[in-house]
């Protein structure tokens, strides 16, 4: 009965933050972020008649709609890259790239060295795909909050809410993954209990983030230090008096 809760309260969680993201008209802005709700909002009524009217389709399903969902969210970590670092185009353009590098060694780790050529492995061990995927979005995201505190980039509360709420979803599917693969089945009810539990708080820290307007903020060009400022000066009288005296050779 707690776990259909629960399930019903995150339905209702999606669909308010999707209703707030039409009227704050932030899809726009935010395109893959809410098509990710937008898929695990369905993805979860989907499971809710599954496990209600075929149980034993149940588990198929589920990592079906599970691979899918990992697609979308590894598409938020790009997003979070191009929205954080609207102001750098190249270093965005750049980072994007080398994001897209490493979740394509990812992939064909897992097809060439797990695998062994064939698809099997995806049927026998579909949570340490996940955890594999969620590992190289964990490193990701690290790697962006430290460019953002390092080099002080401002963000607008809705882009530090989504970077929050989904960075604390990834670590902690990291962490009860790697449980669940070192503990197995004896760990698999705890794990389905808490991955949807704390679903629910990343749910409420996006829809506290998203649910007021935010302005952008516009990063402000720093002031030349001042010895460079003396530098230039010094030049420009220095290529004055130059212009001078060729003005008096000529004459």
């Amino acid at each position: 009965m707690l776990i259909f809760c629960i399930w019903w309260a995150g339905i209702i969680l999606e669909f308010v933050l999707l209703l707030r993201g039409v009227q704050g008209k932030l899809l726009r802005r935010f395109p893959f972020f809410y098509s990710y709700i937008l898929f695990v909002f369905l993805q979860t009524i989907l499971l809710y008649c599954v496990h209600h009217w075929s149980p034993s389709s149940y588990p198929a399903v589920y990592w079906t709609c599970q691979y899918v969902a990992l697609f979308v969210g590894s598409l938020i970590v790009f997003e979070i890259y191009r929205l954080a670092l609207h102001s750098y185009p190249g270093t965005s353009r750049m980072a994007r790239n080398s994001l897209l590098f490493i979740f394509a060694l990812a992939v064909a780790k897992v097809f060439v060295y797990q695998s062994n050529g064939t698809l099997s492995w995806l049927a026998r061990a579909p949570a340490e795909l996940e955890r594999n995927v969620r590992v190289v979005q964990a490193f990701s995201i690290l790697a962006i909050v430290c460019v953002l505190l390092i080099y002080a980039i401002p963000c607008s509360r809705h882009l530090k809410g989504i970077l929050a709420g989904y960075g604390l979803m990834v670590a902690t599917s990291v962490f009860d993954l790697s449980l669940l693969s070192h503990f197995g089945n004896s760990f698999k009810k705890i794990w389905v209990y808490a991955q949807i539990s704390s679903y629910l708080f990343f749910l409420m820290i996006w829809l506290y983030a998203m649910w007021s307007p935010a302005a952008v903020p516009v990063p402000q060009p720093e002031a030349p230090p001042e010895d460079y400022s003396r530098i230039a000066s010094d030049t420009e009288q220095e290529l004055a008096k130059l212009r001078l005296g060729f003005r008096k050779a000529a004459r």
